[in-house]
């Protein structure tokens, strides 16, 4: 078994972040046919330099004076050229203080035993550190039998998806090197070069969420993923805030810019047909519904988390109409007691302490090895990629369907009424996901209803490699 890592719970305000604005940048776009110099000197007038352009979109990223952005935003809302301007908002993801665990035993002989959302028999799983003798608990739950996405029967007939399907996942990174990973990323590019981040996954959460949603199954080692045999990208949107480091917290800084930019480059691509998007916001954004649309426009299907906000409250990207909004359910089948929720919200899917892949690191090992390092993490950021796993399942089991058609498949076969006959049409409008009665759907496309992830929480405990399923 490997190092584990141990971590105290957080403090409640760090299950989810409000959002932030860049203090010197705006998003502008002109109206069409606005001649080049003519934005030149709108640049100007504003006292804006600009910073790059997000070509595909036609907007142009600005840097302004220092907590300038509202007095720059009124000069360009003046100018007749002007088609919209606004704010480059800050979705952020956190990194809890964590400590180094010893390695005692804690009785994890199968890992797909500790992954109850994908087979729920009431069984024990998860692991905390006792308040008192600081010592590791396990198990620390116990679950409620049927209250899961019904996996196992969902991958019988040998419906174990594809390598030619391939989800984007936004994120802070994906360690690619990891052992219930490889093979699995088919590029990794950051699009947050600007501000020093490369591909590294220092903050965890974009491989917790990758191994959530297609981690190597049947290797003998660590989890099962959702989407099985599918391929994933990592598309890193979230850049590492070290002002807080000295404290043990990395912050995580999903600038709308660039998730803007990389939801184009998937869309443009062709490499993929799911984009897993595990931030969220309460601030609307043109430029980052209008790359959305973009994307659904070529045929991607398109899932957020929700976020964890415990509120009806919209939260963005997963408030856009064309994407899948999802809310976190925990072993019980109630609403997770961090998720957001509302009649704005498609689907549930488990979210509370689920079990994936992290980097090596958290666990102590080298960056030079493969890692064998696990944890248990909560939020709706582990929710969605349930969902996008589910939806790269589909594209390989329904050859033909359209986006659309995915999506409604996943909605119409959601279930209403949960383990303990909770009504799930209080917290979402379509219910829990049921992997099993999606993938046995003809794929008769329904029309699909109109209708965010979210922070790290704490409390989280690294898992041995264990076995598989």
């Amino acid at each position: 078994m490997v190092g584990l890592l141990a971590s105290k719970p957080a403090a409640a305000a760090s299950v989810d972040t409000p959002v932030h604005k860049a203090p010197d940048e705006l998003l502008d776009k002109f109206k069409p046919g606005t001649p080049a110099d003519v934005q030149r000197l709108a640049h100007q007038a504003a006292n804006a330099r600009l910073k790059k352009r997000l070509d595909s979109l036609g907007v142009a990223v600005v840097e302004v004076g220092f907590r300038a952005v509202e007095a720059a935003m009124a000069i360009y809302e003046n100018n007749p050229n002007i088609e919209y301007v606004e704010p480059n908002q800050h979705r952020l993801l956190y990194r809890p203080l964590t400590i180094e665990g010893s390695e005692p035993t804690l009785g994890v002989v199968n890992n797909f035993d500790e992954q109850w959302g994908l087979k729920n028999t009431g069984q024990g799983f998860g692991a905390t550190v006792d308040p008192i003798l600081g010592t590791l608990v396990h198990p620390t739950y116990h679950g409620t039998p049927g209250a899961d996405i019904n996996a196992v029967a969902g991958w019988s007939d040998d419906r174990y998806g594809s390598a030619a399907i391939a989800i984007a996942v936004l994120d802070s990174g994906v360690d690619c090197n990891h052992s219930d990973l490889v093979g699995k990323c088919i590029e990794q590019i950051s699009f947050v070069a600007e501000h020093g981040s490369d591909n590294v996954d220092i903050i965890g959460h974009g491989t917790h969420v990758a191994g959530i949603a297609a981690a190597n199954t049947d290797n003998g080692v660590g989890i099962a993923g959702v989407g099985r045999n599918t391929s994933i990208g990592s598309l890193k949107v979230c850049w590492e805030d070290m002002s807080l480091a000295i404290l043990g917290i990395v912050i995580g800084q999903c600038d709308d810019a660039d998730v803007a930019e990389a939801i184009s480059y998937a869309a443009s691509s062709g490499l993929y047909q799911v984009i897993n998007m595990s931030l969220a916001g309460a601030e609307f954004s043109i430029t980052l519904q209008n790359a959305v649309q973009q994307a659904w426009d070529a045929g991607i299907v398109i899932v957020a988390g929700a976020g964890n906000e415990y509120s009806d409250t919209v939260m963005y990207p997963a408030g856009y109409q064309n994407v899948i909004a999802v809310a976190s359910s925990d072993q019980h089948d109630n609403l997770s007691h961090f998720s957001s929720f509302g009649g704005w919200v498609s689907v549930l899917a488990p979210g509370s302490t689920i079990l994936s892949t992290v980097p090596g690191s958290f666990c102590g090992q080298s960056d030079t090895v493969p890692s064998e390092c696990y944890d248990w993490k909560s939020g709706t950021s582990m929710s969605a990629p349930h969902v996008a796993g589910l939806a790269a399942l589909l594209w390989a089991h329904l050859p033909g369907a359209t986006n659309a058609g995915i999506r409604s498949v996943i909605q119409s076969t959601a279930v209403r009424l949960g383990a303990l006959g909770q009504n799930f049409d209080a917290w979402s409008q379509y219910g829990r996901i049921d992997m099993s009665a999606a993938l046995s759907s003809s794929g008769t496309p329904l029309e699909p209803s109109a209708h965010h992830v979210d922070a790290l929480t704490g409390g989280t405990i690294g898992a041995g490699k264990g076995s598989k399923r």
